[in-house]
């Protein structure tokens, strides 16, 4: 059994549509590692319950009045866990970008729920890591030179032949290896192949224009082949 379920978790719903207030007060009735302490219609009235009460989860949709969630999320200093729900997928990379857990698109199953649940439940079993800490390095060697690089560092990789390009910030090295085997060293949650020459860091995706996605400032192809699978990360 897993551990965490020896303690309930605190959380609250954010969400101005009625029908979707009742639908995930019974989705988390029926998970009985959580407490539902208070539904909120927007997030003032959310605010002001946390003024009052810690919680370890919010079910925060974005498209709500007086103040969406992503600019409620950013104003909070201390924010609670997060699984944001919306019917708006052009949200997904702002809101990854703030280390939310999940992103349920309305409508979504009690199966689909509970994978969410079920992720910020394994989260609690592992101890608060600062970044650098949490973040394996990846060695690679290029013009003689041996460098420690950290994944979150990269914007994309592109292929050249026999040859890759690691596009940082400030810097591009050029390494011998292939796409399909340096894949295999970067996390899968935040790389993705987006065509037979690039892979993504879909944490520094800025727009998708057609088929092309735009990172730091330039316009990388979107094969038709690799499209389905990013629209289904986002």
């Amino acid at each position: 059994m897993n551990k965490t379920t020896d303690r309930t978790y605190k959380c609250i719903i954010v969400e101005d549509e009625p029908l979707s207030q009742e639908i995930l007060e019974s989705y988390i009735k029926d998970c009985p590692q959580l407490e539902l302490r208070a539904i909120c219609n927007d997030a003032l009235e959310a605010n002001q319950f946390l003024l009052k009460e810690q919680v370890d989860l919010l079910f925060l949709d974005i498209n709500m009045p007086k103040m969406n969630g992503i600019e409620w999320l950013k104003s909070l200093g201390q924010a609670p866990k997060v699984i944001f729900t919306t019917a708006y997928p052009e949200y997904a990379v702002e809101g990854f970008d703030l280390n939310a857990l999940d992103y349920l698109l309305k409508p979504f199953s009690f199966e689909r729920f509970l994978r969410s649940v079920n992720k910020f439940l394994s989260l609690q079993d592992k101890p608060e890591l600062k970044q650098d800490q949490q973040e394996e390095t990846i060695l690679v060697k290029s013009n003689k030179k041996t460098y420690l690089l950290k994944p979150s560092e990269l914007n994309f990789i592109e292929s050249e032949g026999d040859y890759l390009k690691l596009y940082r910030n400030e810097d591009c090295i050029v390494i011998h290896e292939t796409l399909k085997s340096f894949i295999t060293k970067l996390p899968d949650n935040t790389f993705l192949r987006v065509h037979r020459s690039y892979i993504i860091n879909i944490r520094k995706i800025e727009y998708l224009e057609g088929n092309q996605v735009c990172i730091a400032n330039r316009l990388l192809p979107i094969a038709s082949s690799y499209r389905d699978e990013l629209m289904k990360v986002l």
